[in-house]
């Protein structure tokens, strides 16, 4: 998942071109063998960008209207699209999802609301805890869902392959119910596994430079071949 999107920080040009607004999202990310490092979303009501880290590496933009991926890396300067295919997968009978969830009461409260402890549970196990607050960075949260359903669309063929190793957990979040984490609103911290996400930063309108959202038409296109279906 991390190699599919893996992304960075936006560079901070010298004379920036402000040139429209979007929905901000600051994560810090902890995870285990890689240093702490800071994930950032921009939302429009026509894409997603996700950049993490401090490097150079690229960017995902997730097109809200086509459908499609883009993977920039500026430094190979080359695109990958992934168009995702039409088939949502849903979880099979065996797999027993359920959600917990209690209202913090004695918790500070965030932009007047207080904030709800999530459990997402995959028969009977606790795969990721939430902490969210409802009604908050709306569309954001929304864009969230789009593009992780999207990734399990691309995901979905390949994950009984030989060679592939899913946990329960892992197929419930990544492959056939990935949504199910934003559908309960804005994650203020969010646990699965030893990867750890903090929310340390969100606004509305947040001015971003001419081009944020456009793929370098210079770079060469790879798109991948198609996988079949199980």
């Amino acid at each position: 998942m991390r190699k599919l999107i893996s992304i960075c920080l936006l560079g901070i040009l010298s004379s920036p071109l402000w040139a429209g607004e979007a929905d901000l999202l600051v994560y810090k990310v902890q995870e285990p063998g890689v240093e702490t490092y800071i994930s950032r979303i921009l939302v429009t009501p026509a894409y997603l960008r996700m950049d993490e880290g401090g490097s150079q590496e690229g960017y995902t933009l997730y097109d809200r209207k086509s459908g499609l991926i883009y993977n920039v890396d500026p430094e190979a300067e080359t695109v990958i699209v992934f168009e995702p295919p039409d088939l949502q997968p849903t979880p099979p009978d065996e797999m027993k999802l359920e959600l917990k969830r209690e209202v913090e009461t004695k918790a500070p409260s965030v932009e007047g609301k207080k904030p709800v402890s999530i459990k997402l549970i995959t028969n009977n196990k606790t795969c990721r805890e939430l902490l969210v607050i409802q009604g908050s960075m709306t569309d954001a949260v929304a864009a969230q869902a789009e593009l992780y359903k999207a990734l399990a669309r691309i995901q979905y063929p390949s994950a009984y392959m030989p060679g592939t190793q899913m946990s329960e957990c892992e197929l419930a979040e990544y492959v056939y119910a990935p949504q199910r984490a934003w559908e309960q609103g804005l994650p203020l911290w969010d646990i699965m596994g030893e990867k750890r996400r903090l929310l340390v930063d969100f606004r509305h309108k947040f001015s971003v430079e001419d081009g944020t959202f456009k793929v370098p038409e210079e770079y060469e296109r790879i798109v991948p071949p198609a996988f079949t279906g199980r």
